[in-house]
């Protein structure tokens, strides 16, 4: 059986961070696997036309290998993934990477201080088991009566087909929110007609992107001091106007009057705009970005359509009214389904007790990173880790080093969390979700159909850094 030091499980921005990371505290024996072909995680998986990310570039980057070369404000896909293969290029990790490599389960060993996992059907130990899989990587297919029927071509946004060509052909977008209002613009330049199925509204506020001139890049690259500097006012800026509103009702109404203030500027048909205007607080779903989905509502060759779907036929989808509307191709904009992956790697910890079984009522861990009863297992972005209003690159930085210090703090043993503080923390950080615009009435994939938030973190940014500065002993079990 093949031993390890540290296993880690994706490589997405998590797994690149772990890789540097144990490389620079002098671990050797680690090795990170993916299932997919390449490297970058979600950047690698999702394709779509359009595909961009929501934060700024320049913070949605390690600070510990800036690029002063970002194209855009909000650079694109490919962009990104280049970064991250240039990452794992400069820091000289390439060979920990192994790829079309799928672990589906592991159990930990109490005589060993370890885990055994299950990779490809084979057997691996690793003393220390770094989840890094992340949250955007098991897309959400809807439940809609027919769906499999359809003759014509079908994809998730996520599982994009790369020898699709829009061009001339009528197609159907389910879903309207994050990774539709990125494809809907690309396709509708060529399709011959773009239909829109919008379950909800939702907040889409302009993104403002704009490209970087060669003598800003110039300048960032001269002066790194500067380059650093323009990062932290971007994260300023997230922390002290964006978040607020979470908290701040008086901030969410005026943030509100000026989304739909912008969208009924753009959208030209009158008779759009109440079903484009969210009925719910902003913030409650997630704040949308973009500079041409509205515009692109504007387009003869796109039509709104907010009737409930009825069924998907095998030439098209037929709406409540009875109505059929015929494509040659569905796109499922339908999003990732977040709670099974936080059961997706069937874990077996102290004791026999499943994490899926420990799970079925509720998911909790220590700081997102630790659960007690699993020694030596963590996670990088983990329950309630997730963010709205920063970049998730930014709070990798804060979990990844406060797992090297426990990894130290086991020495030849094993680490645990102490199951009261694990309760400890899950109490404050849920009361803290209870203030906040997330717990108002409206559903999103932010939390489960009881109510309870399992993804998100209550506070911004800095709060973050200050959760992950220490490692506190006593809330620990070390031997």
């Amino acid at each position: 059986m093949k031993r390890l030091e540290v296993l880690v499980i994706g490589a997405g921005f998590s797994g690149i961070c772990a890789a540097v990371k144990l490389k620079q505290a002098g671990i050797q024996a680690f090795e990170v696997i993916d299932k997919n072909k390449g490297l970058g995680g979600t950047w690698y998986a999702n394709t779509y036309p359009g595909a961009t990310c929501d934060i700024p570039s320049h913070f949605y980057s390690f600070s510990f290998a800036p690029n002063p070369d970002w194209s855009h404000l909000y650079s694109p896909q490919a962009e990104i993934r280049a970064y991250m293969e240039d990452v794992v290029a400069r820091f000289d990790v390439g060979d920990r990477f192994s790829f079309r490599r799928e672990a589906t389960g592991a159990r930990y060993d109490a005589e060993a201080n370890g885990w055994i996992v299950t990779v490809d059907g084979e057997e691996i130990f690793a003393r220390f088991l770094i989840n890094a899989m992340g949250g955007l990587h098991k897309p959400a297919w809807p439940d809609i009566p027919g769906r499999e029927t359809f003759t014509g071509a079908a994809m998730h946004t996520a599982q994009w087909d790369p020898g699709f060509d829009p061009a001339g052909k009528r197609i159907a977008v389910i879903g309207s929110a994050a990774s539709a209002i990125q494809v809907i613009p690309e396709i509708a330049k060529t399709a011959a007609r773009v239909d829109v199925y919008q379950r909800t509204p939702n907040y889409i506020s302009p993104r403002g992107d704009f490209a970087y001139s060669d003598a800003q890049k110039a300048r960032f690259a001269r002066f790194p001091l500067w380059q650093r500097l323009y990062r932290w006012m971007i994260r300023k800026r997230l922390d002290l106007v964006l978040y607020p509103a979470i908290q701040s009702p008086k901030r969410r109404k005026t943030m509100a009057e000026r989304v739909t203030g912008y969208m009924r500027r753009v959208v030209k048909d009158p008779g759009l705009h109440d079903k484009l205007a969210p009925d719910y607080e902003i913030g409650c779903k997630r704040i949308l970005i973009s500079d041409d989905f509205y515009a692109t509502l504007n387009r003869e060759n796109v039509d709104l359509v907010t009737d409930r779907i009825a069924r998907i036929t095998a030439t098209g989808i037929e709406t409540a009214d009875g109505t059929e509307r015929e494509v040659d191709a569905l796109v499922y904009a339908t999003g990732f389904d977040i709670q099974s992956q936080y059961l997706a790697l069937d874990l077996v910890g102290e004791g026999g007790v499943r994490l899926r079984d420990l799970w079925a009522e509720r998911v909790e861990a220590y700081k997102g990173v630790m659960v007690a009863g699993f020694p030596n297992y963590f996670m990088t972005t983990g329950p309630n880790t997730g963010v709205g209003t920063t970049s998730v690159v930014y709070m990798i930085e804060q979990t990844v080093p406060w797992i090297l210090h426990a990894i130290r703090a086991a020495g030849d043993g094993a680490v645990d969390v102490q199951p009261d503080a694990q309760a400890a923390f899950n109490a404050r950080i849920h009361d803290g979700l209870s203030q906040t615009v997330w717990a108002t009435g409206c559903q999103s994939w932010y939390k489960r159909p009881d109510g309870r938030i399992e993804t998100l973190y209550p506070g911004n940014a800095a709060a973050y850094v200050r959760e992950m500065r220490s490692l506190p002993r006593r809330a620990l079990k070390i031997g």
